[in-house]
């Protein structure tokens, strides 16, 4: 469940975005997690991401425990 309390929201029109063309996919994140291994990200995740940025748990370490993934 998230909460939020928005203050203030702005828009554009977008008119001054630029186009750009896709290229494709960085390779740097696929590398990194080939590198680690399965038992090297599951490390990482526990290290990590057990707690949200805010605080709250993520259910990372509950789902390690019964072996089970999210």
């Amino acid at each position: 469940m998230v909460v939020l309390e928005i203050d203030l929201v702005k828009t554009s029109c977008g008119y001054g975005v630029p186009l750009f063309d896709y290229i494709g996919e960085r390779p740097t994140l696929k590398r990194w997690a080939e590198a680690k291994g399965e038992s090297g990200l599951e490390e990482y995740r526990l290290a990590k991401n057990v707690f949200s940025i805010d605080g709250f748990p993520t259910g990372i370490a509950e789902s390690q425990e019964t072996g089970s993934r999210q």
